[in-house]
């Protein structure tokens, strides 16, 4: 019962089993993943492409989109990266990522992308929850997340967890959510809120791994 009022503390790398069983890597994202990001992105379908960039469709990210992703300082932009570890020459299973911002410093974008084969098993699960904890320790209390206005699943999973809508524009829905720190704060009167409240009760119990 009390672990639900607890904070958990992230280590530098650790293991997270999914849904499924399946053993996982989680780490902030270095300088060094850049390889393993643009092979990543390049194994993407073209739907999921969309869905990350709703307002183009690159089949390949620029080396500057890179070099952004690559280059933070896990404060006012901070990654998250989890990857296989049965698989360990697989680029990777996501990215969460979020960006603080200008005039609004309690406040972050954030986006977050899973490779298709890895969708629905949790692992989106767990980097959001590292990105909360994250931006929580900064002092960013709000995320915001622009949706294409068709991609109603994520949309109806952001208000599951507690998203309302900030706006519209061009085909993109804007959402605003509270960031959290501990399962409590979960809203967990259905089943998204309740697994992603069950995912900070897990993180106490994490193993860390090396870097």
């Amino acid at each position: 019962m009390f672990s639900r009022w607890r904070t958990p503390q992230l280590p530098a790398a650790f293991k997270y089993t999914l849904d499924d069983g399946l053993p996982i890597l989680v780490r902030p994202i270095r300088p060094d993943d850049a390889a393993r990001i643009r092979e990543g992105f390049a194994r993407l379908s073209r739907l999921a492409r969309r869905r990350r960039f709703p307002n183009g469709d690159p089949d390949q990210l620029s080396e500057e989109q890179i070099a952004k992703l690559v280059h933070i300082d896990q404060i006012n932009h901070a990654a998250w990266g989890a990857a296989n570890l049965e698989k360990p020459d697989e680029p990777g299973i996501g990215i969460a990522r979020y960006v603080r911002l200008n005039g609004e410093p309690q406040a972050a974008d954030v986006a977050i992308t899973i490779a298709d084969d890895y969708q629905g098993r949790g692992a989106g699960f767990v980097l959001q929850a590292c990105l909360h904890l994250t931006a929580w320790r900064n002092g960013i209390r709000t995320f915001y997340y622009d949706v294409a206005s068709d991609n109603d699943r994520i949309i109806r999973h952001l208000k599951l967890l507690g998203a309302t809508h900030a706006g519209r524009a061009d085909n993109i829905d804007r959402l605003e959510l509270p960031v959290y720190r501990r399962a409590r704060d979960v809203p967990d009167g259905n089943d998204i809120g309740r697994r992603f409240a069950e995912v900070f009760v897990r993180l106490q119990r994490s193993e860390a791994l090396a870097a």
